[in-house]
């Protein structure tokens, strides 16, 4: 079963924020054995 999620992120390198987004889209899996 896939679940769909909105969600905001960013990414952090050495303490410093070098990628923010928002309102991603992402697939949210909840059993992952197939893979």
């Amino acid at each position: 079963k896939l679940y769909m999620g909105i969600g905001d992120a960013t990414m952090e390198v050495d303490g410093k924020i070098i990628y923010e987004a928002t309102d991603l889209k992402v697939g949210l899996f909840t059993d992952t054995s197939g893979f």
